[in-house]
């Protein structure tokens, strides 16, 4: 069974999982913590950077720890525009609190840059991750962002990126591209009835989410 190291990047969580035949990063966390994520990592055959979006707090390093652990980028097609030419997608949120988090958001979005680089591996829905060293496969998580995605291992262990969070509790991303496509996901997420998630922001759940 895959081992899941859990490495925080101030607000941002990113994870190794490591199996025996290698490991894949999911995700990469902003500039300031790379050579931390980088550390992580040493000694790990890391075979796969998989994104599970392209919002620049979870994909900020992935040029600069590409080169240096030898290994492709994975990204979702919908997605690629964000990571390979610095498009520039802005969020939406409902209510008063979404509002704001949205306008936060996308303030970050306009001012951080995100170092081009062109994905290998395109992830799509039921993709196999066997080949980088993990039991699992790609669930299509889109509505955070149209390419957003996450992997759901055969252990039963669920990231799902920025498609939910907990910060409090398990809820539904504040800020998203697309309400109804946000929604949809959310329900997959709660279908999957995982057992562990691991959220891009917030605590892990061990008890599944509701």
């Amino acid at each position: 069974m895959e081992q899941i190291e859990p490495i925080t990047c101030g607000h941002v969580n990113v994870y190794l999982v490591c199996g025996p035949d290698g490991s894949i990063l999911i995700d990469t966390g902003m500039e300031p913590h790379r050579e931390k994520v980088l550390r992580a990592c040493r000694e790990k055959a890391v075979r796969l950077i998989l994104l599970t979006h392209g919002h620049c707090d979870h994909c900020q390093n992935a040029a600069w720890l590409s080169k240096r652990l030898s290994c492709p980028v994975g990204i979702a097609a919908a997605d690629i525009p964000l990571l390979q030419a610095g498009e520039k997608r802005h969020v939406q949120g409902s209510g008063l609190w979404g509002r704001v988090y949205a306008a936060a958001s996308n303030r970050t979005i306009r001012k951080e840059a995100v170092a081009p680089v062109t994905p290998e591996v395109i992830l799509e829905d039921g993709m196999s991750l066997v080949p980088f060293g993990a039991a699992g496969k790609i669930v299509a998580l889109p509505g955070h962002t149209k390419g957003s995605a996450g992997v759901l291992l055969e252990s039963g262990a669920l990231f799902v990126g920025d498609a939910m969070q907990n910060l409090g509790r398990p809820a539904a991303a504040w800020c998203y591209e697309d309400r109804a496509d946000m929604e949809a996901s959310t329900e997959v997420i709660r279908r999957l009835n995982a057992p562990a998630v691991y959220f891009g922001h917030g605590k892990a759940t061990l008890s599944g989410v509701k």
